[in-house]
């Protein structure tokens, strides 16, 4: 079984996922890994933002799906998994919009990959619908 390994990021308000490790999906081009950068989901007092790497949204395109379909898609297959008081994303929500920012590899550090996240974010409106349903725990108050 492949496994995912995520890391949470809480601070200030803002809560992002980041994964750092591989995922696979039943959508091929919804891998990503140490070659291609890994995307994120942020939540904070701004809404709901996305970071995806360029090659990701590329081979969507490449496939025929739009950037909100690629976002959307994304969204419906991981943010079910991220449960916040922020935003409730076990439930399917209509015209959800995303502000989504794309990371570009840096070529002159190949063979090494790093990255860098445009500063400009384009707003996307999508359709949200949850692949899989998720229990979300609560822990309560922390003593």
């Amino acid at each position: 079984m492949n496994s995912k390994r995520f890391a949470i990021a809480a601070a200030l308000g803002t809560l992002t996922i980041a994964w750092a490790g591989i995922a696979l999906s039943a959508e091929g081009w919804l891998r990503w890994n140490a070659k291609r950068g890994y995307p994120s989901i942020t939540f904070n007092s701004t809404g709901l933002h996305v970071t995806l790497p360029e090659g990701l949204l590329a081979e969507a395109t490449a496939l025929g799906k739009s950037r909100e379909q690629a976002v959307a898609l994304f969204l419906n297959r991981y943010a079910p998994g991220v449960c916040t008081d922020m935003a409730d994303m076990q439930m399917s929500q209509k015209n959800l919009t995303v502000h989504v920012r794309l990371m570009h590899e840096l070529e002159q550090f190949l063979p090494h990959h790093a990255f860098i996240v445009d500063d400009a974010e384009q707003d996307v409106v999508v359709n949200y619908a949850p692949k899989q349903p998720v229990n979300c725990i609560d822990p309560g108050p922390s003593s």
